[in-house]
């Protein structure tokens, strides 16, 4: 009997783990889909400023305003996407040769500081985005507060990677394996 018990433990903690780390997956390819089409905006609408800037020899005065809305999107979803991957900067040279009681308890420090840091400064975006939402930019008339939003879910997102990691930590899995470095980037 103490071994169904035992082996319907492990599935229940393999199924968590499977449902968190497919939830960090998932962060992570749709932060990479924000990134890639803001790229693509700003690139579309600055070479459609080029293009009739010499062929019709006229300015559009909105292609100058959509990377001021697209870049903090960019931004923000490349450091999410960062983090979603474990890829953000950081020094592990000392927490990597901690025993391992040590490096889990460094990195479930770390980690609940990061969803407290990051959710004050979510919290505290959202003044700036009512701030900001009165002022619009000069030809789209599109609120600046569309640029501020992608800082507020930035940090959001960021507070959900870490408490996925926390969630990790507490199933079991360990971020520092070596399987878990990425092999390069997989399909779209």
């Amino acid at each position: 009997m103490t071994k169904l018990s035992d082996e319907s433990h492990v599935s229940g903690v393999a199924k968590a783990t499977s449902l968190l780390l497919g939830s960090k997956s998932a962060v992570y390819k749709l932060s990479k889909w924000v990134a890639i089409l803001s790229i693509m905006a700003m690139f579309l609408s600055l070479m459609t400023g080029v293009i009739v800037r010499y062929v019709l020899s006229t300015n559009l005065g909105w292609v100058s305003e959509v990377p001021n809305l697209f870049f903090p999107w960019l931004t923000m979803s490349a450091i999410v996407a960062a983090a979603a991957k474990n890829e953000h900067i950081g020094i592990n040279l000392i927490v990597d040769n901690l025993p391992s009681a040590a490096r889990h308890l460094v990195t479930f420090a770390t980690n609940a500081l990061a969803v407290t840091a990051f959710g004050v400064m979510a919290y505290y975006g959202l003044d700036v985005i009512e701030i900001a939402g009165g002022q619009r930019l000069p030809i789209t008339k599109v609120p600046m507060s569309w640029a501020y939003w992608s800082v507020v879910i930035g940090f959001i997102a960021l507070a959900i990677v870490s408490l996925i990691n926390i969630a990790l930590l507490l199933t079991g899995h360990d971020e520092h394996d070596a399987s878990q470095v990425p092999q390069g980037e997989e399909v779209l």
